[in-house]
C-alpha cells in the first residue's frame, strides 16, 4: 500500500470513529477518564486565575466580546471564542495540565477550552462536553502520532496542534456529521501558528498563549468550513509533512484500534515540563537523603544523564517562570536547594535565589547511557560531586504519571483539590462527583461549571 493510500484509509477510519461521538453515551471507562482529564485541566486554569497576564487578558475579553456566552476562569462571561482564548492560556500557565505520553501533544489542553465554551454557549450538557473532549483529543493526538516531529523539537505542539483539537471538539459538540468534522479539521490545520519550541526553553511568554489562540482558531475553522470556505482533505499532510517537515509513521498509518487515545494520557505532579520530571524525582531523592544538610556552596559539580528531549532544556539562567519550568538545570537546583517539588518550587522565588543560581551553574547535561525503550524512554541519573570529593548518585527510570507509574484517580483528585482550595473551595467535591458520575451526563454544563469555579 502506498503512503497516499495508507493515509486515506487511516484518515477515513479516524473520522468514522470520531463521528460516533456526535451522539450517544461514552462507555463507562472512557466517560470516567474524560471527566478526570477535564477536572485536571480545569484545576490548572484555576491555579492561574490570579496571574496578572491572565487577569489582563480577561479584561480585554470583556471589552472585546461582551456577549455573555461562556465563562472566564476569573469570573464573568464573554463571547465563546474569547472565553476559549483566556481559559486555554490559563490552563498551561503553570505546566500542570494533563498531557499525552506516546508523542509530544496535550490533547486535553487543545480540546477542553473550546469544547467547554461551545457547550456552555449552546446550553448543552455534561455528556456533550465529554464527547467533544474525547473527539478533540482523538484527532489531535492521531495527527501527532501519524506525522511526528523530528528530534530535537523545533516547533511547539501547542502552536501547531491546538487548532486541530479545538475544531474537532467544537464540531463534535455541534453534532455535525463525521465528514463535516473532518472538513473543519482540514481548515484548522492550515490555521496553525508557527511557534518555535525555543520560545518555551527561553521563557518567552507568548508560548502560553498558543493553546488559547488555537482554541479561538478552532471556532474560525468550524465557521469557515460551514460557510463553504473549505480546506483540502490532504491539507494535514501538506501542512504537517510537506511544509513543517514532520515525518510519516508507517506503523501509525497501519494501526487500527477501538481504544480512545484519551486513555493513554498522563497527569502531572510537578509544575514543570514533563521531559524533566525524572530529573526532578532523582533530585528529590538526593535532597531527602544524603544531601539533606548540604549547603549550595559545598556542591562542586552536578552531572545529569538524561534523554534527548530533556537535554535540549539546558538554560542555566532562566529569566521567567516559564523559562524555569523548561530549564533542567534550574529544576534540579531548585529541588536540591529547597528539598521540595511543590508547585512553588518552580515559581518566581527560585529564579532570583542566589543558592539556586549557584547550584544550577554547575549542572552539566550528558546523554543517558543505554537504550531508551518506552516506558523507560525519559530517564534521568544525577551525579553530585561535593567540594570534599564525596559523590552521590540517584536515578529515576520513569517519572510518576507515566504509563508504568500512573497517578490514580485519587491522586489526581487530591492534586486538583490542592490546586483549587484557596480559589475555588467547592471545586474538589464537584470534581469528584463529576468523575464518579454523581453529576449526571444530562446535567447542564454551565451550572456544573459555576459550581466548580465558585468562589
Amino acid at each position: 500500500m502506498t503512503v497516499d493510500a495508507a493515509w486515506t484509509a487511516w484518515h477515513d477510519d479516524l473520522f468514522a470513529r470520531v463521528a460516533t461521538l456526535g451522539s450517544g453515551a461514552l462507555d463507562a471507562a472512557t466517560r470516567r477518564r474524560a471527566a478526570l482529564v477535564a477536572v485536571d485541566d480545569l484545576a490548572a486554569m484555576v491555579a492561574a486565575v490570579d496571574e496578572p497576564q491572565v487577569t489582563a487578558l480577561s479584561a480585554s475579553a470583556a471589552r472585546s466580546a461582551p456577549i455573555p456566552e461562556a465563562s472566564l476562569v476569573g469570573g464573568g462571561r464573554v463571547g465563546r471564542g474569547w472565553a476559549a482564548l483566556v481559559n486555554g492560556t490559563a490552563a498551561c500557565w503553570h505546566e500542570l495540565d494533563e498531557g499525552y505520553r506516546p508523542t509530544p501533544c496535550h490533547g486535553g489542553l487543545y480540546s477542553l477550552p473550546a469544547a467547554m465554551a461551545e457547550v456552555e454557549a449552546n446550553g448543552d450538557d455534561v455528556g456533550t462536553l465529554l464527547r467533544a473532549l474525547v473527539a478533540g483529543y482523538e484527532v489531535s493526538t492521531a495527527y501527532a502520532r501519524a506525522m511526528p516531529q523530528p528530534r530535537p523539537l523545533v516547533l511547539h505542539p501547542h502552536a501547531t496542534l491546538a487548532p486541530v483539537g479545538a475544531a474537532a471538539a467544537i464540531a463534535t459538540a455541534r453534532g455535525i456529521s463525521g465528514a463535516d468534522v473532518a472538513a473543519a479539521v482540514h481548515v484548522a490545520v492550515t490555521l496553525a501558528a508557527v511557534g518555535p519550541f525555543s520560545h518555551a526553553t527561553s521563557g518567552v511568554l507568548v508560548r502560553n498563549g498558543w493553546a488559547g489562540h488555537g482554541a479561538m482558531s478552532g471556532f474560525t475553522a468550524v465557521e469557515l468550513a460551514a460557510a463553504g470556505v473549505a480546506g483540502h482533505e490532504g491539507g494535514p499532510v501538506e501542512v504537517l509533512h510537506h511544509t513543517l517537515g514532520n515525518g510519516f509513521s508507517t506503523d501509525e498509518l497501519q494501526r487500527r484500534t477501538d481504544r480512545w487515545a484519551i486513555h493513554d494520557g498522563y497527569h502531572k505532579l510537578y509544575a514543570c515540563c514533563q521531559y524533566i520530571h525524572s530529573a526532578v524525582e532523582a533530585a528529590l531523592e538526593l535532597s531527602a537523603g544524603p544531601l539533606a544538610s548540604v549547603r549550595s556552596e559545598d556542591v562542586a559539580r552536578i552531572v545529569v544523564e538524561t534523554h534527548p528531549l530533556a537535554r535540549a532544556l539546558d538554560d542555566v539562567s532562566p529569566s521567567t517562570v516559564l523559562g524555569g519550568q523548561f530549564s533542567l538545570p534550574h529544576a534540579v537546583a531548585a529541588v536540591l536547594v529547597s528539598g521540595s517539588a511543590a508547585s512553588s518550587t518552580f515559581g518566581p522565588a527560585g529564579l532570583d535565589d542566589e543558592a539556586v543560581a549557584a547550584v544550577r551553574s554547575v549542572v552539566e547535561l550528558e546523554p543517558y547511557p543505554g537504550d531508551l525503550v518506552a516506558p523507560h524512554d525519559r530517564p534521568a541519573r544525577i551525579g553530585v560531586t561535593l567540594r570534599s570529593g564525596e559523590q552521590f548518585v540517584a536515578e529515576c527510570p520513569s517519572a510518576i504519571g507515566g504509563p508504568d507509574r500512573p497517578l490514580t484517580e485519587a491522586d489526581v483528585l487530591e492534586k486538583v483539590a490542592r490546586m483549587t482550595a484557596g480559589r475555588a473551595p467547592r471545586f474538589a467535591a464537584v470534581a469528584e462527583a463529576l468523575v464518579d458520575g454523581a453529576v449526571d451526563d444530562t446535567a447542564d454544563w454551565r451550572e456544573v461549571l459555576e459550581e466548580l469555579w465558585s468562589r
